[in-house]
C-alpha cells in the first residue's frame, strides 16, 4: 500500500505529462474497440450473406456440379440416394440432431427481351415453406410478398428495374430445360427482394421449387441442398455428420462442403480476421511508446531521488515496483476511459449503422456479397478483452524503464544531483 501511494502521488507531480500518456492509451484502446466491432460487423455480415444465399453451413452437391456450377449446369443434380429422390434424402438428413434447417434449391439460367435488349439472369427454385421457416429470404422481401402459386415470381429490386415491371405485372422468361430445349413461360410479379447487395438484387429471381422442377423437367431433384445447424461455428461437426451419412448410403458422387471452405474469398476473410487480431496488439503497443517514453523521462528527472530512496533502504525490487505501478495506473485509467469512449461509439453505430454504399458498390463489381450498411458489433466481450489488453500490455511495457531505474547504483544516483 505504501508503494501504491508513492506511485499514485508521483502521477500528480506532472499532470500534463500524465494526461498525455493517459490520452494516448485511451486513443489506442478506443481504436481497438471500434476496429474489433467493425471487423465483426464486416465478417459476420458478409459471412451471413454467403451462408444464406450460397452455401448454408454445409452444402451438398454432385461432385461434377462443383466444376460446372458457373455454367448453371442441370446435368449433375442431387436426386437422392441411388436415385430415390431428393425428398427422401432430405428427410434422412433432417433426422440428424445437429440439423435445424434443410433448403433444397435449383439454380438455372434465364433471359428476357426488353426493348430489343437481352437481359440475362439467374433463377432459383426454392421450397417456399422451408425458406419462410428459415426466414432469411422472406426477411428481404421489402414490397409485396413471397410467391405462393406456380406462376408467381419474386424479383430482385435491380432486376425488376431492368425488366421495367412492377408488382402485379407479368413477365415472360426464356430458359433451357434439363434436355437443352428452349422454353418460355409467363409469371406474375408478386414481390420484390431488396438486400442492398447489387450482385443479388440485379441478377436473381425466385420461384417455387415445384414450379422449377416442372418447367425444367427435374422431378424430385435439386442442384444443391443447403444444410444448417444452430451456429456457423458448429459447421465442421455438421460436415462430419453429413460425410458419414453419404458414406453410409454409398453416395460417393455427392460432396458435403463446409461454408468457410466453399469460396476462396471467405478463406481470405478468415485470414484477415487473424491478422487483425495481431494488429490490435500492435495498436496498443504504439500507445505504450508514449508511456515508456514518459517513464524514461521521469527516471532521468528523478535519478537523485531514486538514489535517495535506495540509500534510505528501499530495495531495487521495490523501486522497480513503484515505476511499474505508475505505468500500470496510466494503463488502467487510459484503458478505462478508452472502454467508455469506444463503447459509446460502437453502441451508437451498432444502432444507426455505418453507411458504406460506395465501398459496397465497388466491391460488388468483383461479385462479392457485401451489404451497404454495417452495424458495428457491440459486445461486452469486446470491451472486456480490449480493457485487459490495454492494461496488461502497458503494464508489461513499463518493466523496461522500471528495471533500468532499479539498476541505478545509489552512489552514482546521488552523485547525479551534484553534477
Amino acid at each position: 500500500m505504501y508503494l501504491l501511494k508513492i506511485a499514485w502521488r508521483n502521477l500528480t507531480r506532472n499532470k500534463l505529462r500524465t494526461l498525455i500518456s493517459v490520452l494516448a492509451v485511451t486513443a489506442v484502446v478506443m481504436i481497438v474497440i471500434f476496429s474489433r466491432g467493425l471487423t465483426v460487423a464486416f465478417t459476420e455480415s458478409s459471412f451471413s450473406m454467403y451462408i444464406d444465399n450460397n452455401f448454408g453451413h454445409v452444402r451438398i452437391t454432385d461432385e461434377e456440379y462443383k466444376l460446372r456450377e458457373i455454367l448453371l449446369s442441370l446435368d449433375y443434380t442431387v436426386d437422392g440416394f441411388d436415385g430415390s429422390g431428393a425428398d427422401e434424402m432430405i428427410s434422412r438428413i433432417e433426422e440428424n440432431k445437429l440439423v435445424e434447417h434443410v433448403l433444397p434449391r435449383i439454380r438455372f439460367g434465364a433471359m428476357a427481351s426488353i426493348d430489343d435488349n437481352l437481359i440475362r439472369m439467374i433463377g432459383v427454385g426454392v421450397d417456399l415453406s422451408r425458406e419462410i421457416n428459415y426466414g432469411a429470404l422472406a426477411d428481404d422481401v421489402k414490397r409485396g410478398r413471397m410467391p405462393k402459386s406456380g406462376n408467381e415470381i419474386l424479383v430482385g429490386q435491380g432486376l425488376l428495374e431492368d425488366l421495367e415491371t412492377e408488382i402485379g405485372d407479368r413477365v415472360t422468361l426464356m430458359f433451357s430445360d434439363a434436355y437443352q430445349s428452349l422454353q418460355g413461360r409467363t409469371f406474375e410479379v408478386v414481390g420484390i427482394r431488396e438486400t442492398g447487395v447489387g450482385e443479388l438484387d440485379d441478377n436473381f429471381f425466385y420461384l417455387s421449387l415445384e414450379t422449377v422442377q416442372d418447367i425444367l423437367w427435374l422431378h424430385d431433384e435439386a442442384t444443391e441442398i443447403l444444410v444448417f445447424t444452430s451456429d456457423a461455428r458448429r459447421a465442421d461437426d455438421l460436415q462430419a455428420e453429413m460425410d458419414a451419412l453419404l458414406t453410409e448410403k454409398g453416395a460417393g458422387n455427392y460432396s458435403a462442403v463446409v461454408w468457410n471452405e466453399a469460396d476462396p474469398m471467405i478463406e481470405i476473410y478468415d485470414e484477415v480476421v487473424d491478422l487483425m487480431n495481431f494488429a490490435y496488439v500492435l495498436f496498443i503497443i504504439m500507445g505504450t511508446v508514449v508511456v515508456v517514453s514518459t517513464l524514461t523521462m521521469i527516471i532521468r528527472e528523478r535519478t537523485s531521488e531514486i538514489g535517495m530512496m535506495a540509500a534510505l533502504g528501499l530495495k531495487s525490487k521495490e523501486i522497480m515496483k513503484i515505476f511499474v505501478l505508475e505505468g500500470g495506473f496510466i494503463g488502467l485509467i487510459g484503458s478505462l476511459l478508452g472502454v467508455v469512449g469506444g463503447g459509446i461509439i460502437t453502441f451508437y453505430y451498432s444502432k444507426v449503422g455505418l453507411h458504406v454504399e460506395a465501398f459496397a458498390e465497388s466491391i460488388g463489381e468483383m461479385d462479392l456479397l457485401v451489404e451497404p450498411v454495417f452495424y458495428v458489433g457491440f459486445s461486452f466481450e469486446n470491451l472486456i478483452v480490449s480493457f485487459i489488453l490495454g492494461v496488461l500490455i502497458v503494464t508489461f511495457a513499463c518493466f523496461y524503464p522500471a528495471r533500468k531505474a532499479a539498476k541505478l547504483e545509489p552512489v552514482d544516483a546521488l552523485h547525479y544531483i551534484d553534477e
